[in-house]
């Protein structure tokens, strides 16, 4: 397809025509992600092909119930994915507007040692516009590279005895009828 003709700098347009197809069949809450390669011109004439994973959040931030209030997404969700994905390290978050898939003033770089390994933040409108989306989502990008130096948890053999919160020995006669 014309689509399919240029290899792709950026997942996230991929993500947002999911989002769109989501949204055409009445799923009004979405939460997608992808993991793959993309590929980058160097100056010299080859390509890098890092690769990187992104996620787009839209919607409510909870299903449908009762016993809370309804609440779209923001950047704050979106930023606690990542965060989610990158803990324990820290990461620096700094406003940028040279993205051109976000929103000027509604997007982060993220960093790490100095140097920047993705963006967060709120999809241009330009491309809200573009997909007929009606509100705007939340994405993330990040090279996949810092996530392969992330400390996994391990497993842990459980105690073949329950945890004492309160222990008491209660020392009574021998006569003493167990009943």
């Amino acid at each position: 397809t014309s689509k399919m003709s240029v290899m792709r700098t950026t997942l996230l347009g991929g993500l947002v025509d999911t989002l769109s197809k989501n949204l055409k069949r009445k799923q009004a809450r979405v939460r997608i992600f992808e993991a793959a390669r993309v590929f980058l011109r160097e100056a010299q004439g080859g390509y890098q092909q890092p690769e990187k994973i992104a996620g787009l959040i839209h919607g409510a931030v909870l299903a449908e119930q009762w016993g809370s209030k309804s609440r779209p997404v923001d950047f704050y969700d979106a930023k606690s994915d990542v965060e989610a994905l990158l803990h324990p390290h820290q990461a620096r978050y700094q406003a940028a507007t040279d993205h051109p898939a976000f929103h000027p003033g509604r997007c982060a770089s993220i960093s790490m040692d100095g140097v920047i390994v993705g963006y967060v933040g709120e999809l241009h409108p330009s491309w809200v516009q573009q997909y007929d989306l009606g509100t705007a989502p939340q994405l993330f990008e990040l090279d996949l590279s810092v996530l392969q130096n992330r400390v996994l948890p391990k497993a842990v053999e459980l105690a073949k005895a329950p945890a004492v919160r309160r222990d008491i020995a209660v020392i009574v006669d021998e006569n003493v009828p167990a009943q």
